[in-house]
């Protein structure tokens, strides 16, 4: 590998389409399997013997050492190069798919998740500097979208798959089937990813950049003192907030309460990528007529309307009923996300976009993590709190009392993602009033 490494430089002819595919690759498998799990939580509960607040920490721990390591592994990289550290990502998270398969207790399982999401952080972190470095200035948003495309894409057909796999395969598979692609990426990468760039030194040992560097990185942590920086990263955790925990409550309410196969739940489940995948692009293209404020706002409006219509679902609602209820739900998630996107980018300039791009994923982890945490939380509190003891798993023979739990926590989220929209509608706002302002001043 370091012969293979020696002989090409960032001078290299080298196909930046084929990196692309590579960071692609290891982008969609790591997203996947924050989201691949929850449709498979209800067999591994039953089969591991273990409560379903026990279980939930095979989701969340996953994205909290992603969150954890964010900004560490992006340090890191930038020292010591993006694409080693990329591929020491790929190289981790393949083992810890392996370790996953192969866990028979939930420790050793939790422990494997988070070896598993190490290698997710790592490559994470890296994946948009490389990106960035290795496309010309005119075709680099292009790139970086194709890679916020299938980040997304991977959160989305995280339950699709998950239930495809559950249905004809034991769980392990959910993990086992990322080992040979694992495998596959890391040489893809060997031969696609162009080399780091040496650290220069001077005479006395220290980095040449070393300077430079220090002040680049204060600068960008200035950002948060931009207001529609800050704010547009509040509403994005508040909907990935509600992403994690519908998604971790949905595939219980589906097999538990309602009775459904897991491969059936997966399908009802495609109503969540599918919603999104069409509105996604029109959302979009709206955004780039009338802006990216009033996209957002519609869509967290019909996001808090559909968890809200949600959580009133009852056990016999029947497949068809269930399903056109998520896509609602799901087209204002879809709605939200992109111009949000848009609105976080569009604050920042030039010299800080990797930066962003690596608070963006960080706050969207963060945000899917602790929802996993609260969205369990609020259904089995409101459970226990109903039963008049302590409840943490699916109470055979009352429907009714999950039911309860689920109603009160989709109202909940529902009123968070509310929330939501009236800080974006404040946004609105207060942007109208300086531009109205500034208008008088002239």
């Amino acid at each position: 590998m370091g012969i293979m490494r020696a002989r090409r430089t960032q001078a290299d002819s080298y196909n930046k389409w084929a990196v692309l595919f590579t960071v692609v690759v290891m982008s969609f498998m790591s997203t996947l399997d924050s989201s691949v799990v929850n449709v498979a939580l209800p067999a591994m509960q039953r089969e591991l013997g273990v409560s379903a607040g026990d279980i939930q920490w095979v989701s969340s721990v996953y994205l909290l050492v992603c969150c954890a390591a964010a900004i560490p592994f992006g340090r890191l990289g930038d020292r010591g190069g993006k694409v080693r550290y990329f591929q020491l990502g790929v190289a981790l998270f393949t083992l810890g798919s392996l370790l996953c398969g192969l866990a028979t207790t939930l420790p050793v399982l939790v422990a494997a998740r988070v070896v598993q999401g190490v290698g997710a952080s790592s490559a994470l972190s890296n994946n948009m500097g490389i990106v960035t470095e290795t496309f010309p200035a005119q075709e680099r948003g292009r790139a970086l979208g194709i890679v916020s495309t299938f980040v997304s894409l991977g959160l989305m057909c995280g339950p699709v798959l998950g239930g495809m796999l559950v249905a004809a395969f034991p769980w392990e598979s959910i993990f086992l089937v990322n080992v040979p692609v694992g495998i596959a990426a890391f040489a893809a990468g060997l031969w696609t990813l162009p080399a780091d760039t040496p650290v220069r030194r001077t005479a006395d040992g220290h980095n040449a950049a070393t300077v430079p560097e220090a002040a680049t990185t204060a600068s960008p942590w200035r950002l948060f003192a931009n207001g529609a920086f800050t704010l547009n990263l509040v509403t994005m955790f508040l909907c990935f907030f509600a992403v994690g925990s519908t998604e971790l409550l949905l595939p219980f309410f589906l097999q538990d309460a309602c009775g459904f196969s897991p491969d059936v739940a997966g399908v009802m489940l495609t109503s969540i990528p599918l919603a999104m995948a069409v509105v996604g692009p029109i959302a979009g293209a709206v955004s780039d007529r009338v802006g990216s404020a009033i996209p957002c706002l519609v869509g967290f409006v019909i996001y808090a309307i559909g968890i809200a219509v949600v959580g009133m679902l009852p056990t016999d609602a029947g497949a068809a009923r269930i399903y056109l209820t998520v896509v609602v739900m799901s087209l204002g998630t879809g709605m939200f996300q992109a111009p949000n996107n848009s609105l976080v980018m569009g604050t920042v300039d030039t010299a800080n976009l990797g930066f962003a791009g690596s608070v963006v994923s960080l706050v969207r982890n963060l945000g899917m993590a602790v929802g996993i945490t609260g969205g369990t939380a609020l259904l089995y509190g409101r459970m226990s709190a109903l039963a008049g003891y302590a409840v943490s798993s699916y109470v055979p023979g009352e429907p009714e009392l999950f039911l309860a739990g689920f109603s009160f926590a989709f109202f909940v989220i529902a009123a968070l993602v509310a929330a939501g929209a009236v800080l974006t509608a404040a946004g609105i706002v207060a942007r109208r009033l300086r531009r109205t302002q500034g208008a008088g001043v002239r």
